[in-house]
């Protein structure tokens, strides 16, 4: 029989792993109140962290530990900065291998399985497997197809392994390495294209990282915390042997993923040493890594209008960041991070107008969409219909995580909606408002046809 947890040995094993005092929870239940997904846990993140303080090990395998977005709301608004989501990766670690598990364990391995064995995400091949073992062959079909017409599924995978040696690049002031993630190279093409089209507009030189492999994303500091740092550290130890200081990655998980494995290589000097081994080298720690927003919108606003041939005048535009491009500010330095107005400063130089609306940085369900789809569509449906009720002719994302979930999945809630519309990355906006050519804006791309509303 195994004994039950005393309320010192569950705290002390939660800080031991993750440095978190979950003793300094003082119950105030900002993380609560703010839990996008709190109606369908069993217990709220106040709730888990209570348990945890009196010692009850039925957290360990509570509904909530499984179903958490990893949106970051509780651990960006608590007030003693405890690290919710990092304790919930430390129950999922202790629980992924168990004889009965989730559906989001599952897609978590089958996640990981496909990343290591291809060095990028084969989408196809991985939703191939989750269907076969769910039974449900026909998931998505419609969306799927819809997507491979497209060009935005590959039917054929890639085999990719980090490079041994690597070519120095000279270094110079516009130019910096790109990261585009396995999004960007296959649902998320329309943001390549568009933001490798601005980019070079804006004289920016995008020096794509030889070998580049998978980050790991949300199942993999879910799986393992060597894992987890690993996997991004990688790609930066890469970046730097390329003579490189800075690295844009444009997908929303991906910047998270590398903000937070600098931050906890820089904070965990035993994990730090765990990860080298693992790497066989020592990571530098040279690099800064910024998304695409931050890129574009170093920029001065001046220049930025110069470059406009076909202002974007009378289009409203809900300008729509999700979670990780701000959250949690510890990791990502970001200020604004409630209510951040980095797009919004693009799109009025383009000539646009920018909706004011409450749901800029709300959790479209990300993480869940292929496990939890019926989730994800909920919180989409509220991010769309408040910028519908705002007044928006569409919404600009820079995430292709986000993109998806609310682009591709609007035509199964369009009947609940009442409703549709476009949403395109800020990029797509950027090269139609700079003239720049069709193959460029890529606007043939989104499930909601745009293209009527940027001829504007």
């Amino acid at each position: 029989m195994v004994a039950q947890k005393t309320e010192a040995n569950l705290a002390v094993e939660v800080e031991e792993t993750t440095h978190q005092n979950v003793n300094l929870c003082y119950q105030c239940l900002r993380c609560s109140s703010g839990c996008p997904m709190a109606e369908h846990f069993d217990l709220l993140p106040s709730e888990v962290m209570l348990a945890i303080q009196d010692g009850d090990e039925s957290v360990i395998n509570s509904r909530t530990v499984w179903l958490c977005a990893s949106c970051q709301t509780c651990y960006t608004r608590c007030p003693q900065k405890l690290d919710i989501p990092g304790i919930i990766d430390h129950f999922r670690q202790a629980t992924i291998d168990s004889p009965s598990i989730p559906a989001t364990a599952r897609f978590f391995k089958a996640f990981i399985r496909n990343a290591r064995f291809f060095g990028r995400v084969y989408e196809a091949g991985l939703m191939g497997e989750l269907n076969l073992r769910e039974g449900k062959p026909m998931r998505d079909i419609g969306m799927g197809m819809r997507m491979i017409g497209k060009g935005k599924i590959k039917l054929l995978p890639e085999f990719v392994r980090t490079p041994k040696h690597v070519e120095k690049v000279e270094p110079a002031p516009n130019r910096i390495a790109y990261y585009p993630g396995c999004s960007l190279h296959s649902t998320g093409a329309g943001f390549d294209k568009s933001f490798k089209a601005v980019c070079k507009k804006m004289e920016i030189d995008l020096v794509e990282i030889p070998g580049w492999t998978c980050c790991g994303t949300t199942p993999a500091h879910g799986a393992d915390p060597v894992l987890a740092l690993s996997m991004p550290i990688k790609n930066l130890a890469t970046v730097s042997k390329m003579g490189l200081d800075r690295v844009t990655a444009p997908c929303a998980a991906c910047y998270g993923r590398f903000k937070s494995a600098i931050k906890h290589y820089r904070d965990d000097s035993v994990l730090a040493e765990r990860v080298d081994e693992r790497l066989g080298d020592d990571y530098a720690d040279d690099v800064e890594v910024l998304n695409a927003v931050d890129i574009l919108g170093q920029a001065d606003l001046r220049v930025l209008e110069d470059m406009v041939e076909k202002p974007l005048k009378g289009l409203k535009v809900a300008c729509y960041y999700g979670c990780l491009l701000t959250r949690p500010p510890s990791d990502t330095g970001v200020d604004e991070f409630e209510n951040p107005a980095g797009m919004e400063r693009l799109v009025r130089a383009m000539g646009g107008e920018a909706v004011n609306w409450s749901r800029k940085t709300d959790c479209c369900g990300g993480s869940l969409a292929i496990s939890h789809t019926g989730i994800a569509k909920e919180l989409s449906t509220e991010i769309l219909r408040d910028a519908r009720e705002r007044g928006a002719d569409l919404i600009a994302a820079a995430c292709p995580l986000c993109q998806v979930n609310l682009d591709e999945r609007q035509p199964e809630m369009k009947q609940e909606l009442g409703f549709t519309i476009p949403v395109v990355y800020i990029t797509q906006i950027m090269a139609a408002a700079m003239g720049l050519g069709k193959e460029e804006q890529a606007l043939d791309q989104p499930a909601i046809e745009p293209r009527p509303l940027m001829t504007l």
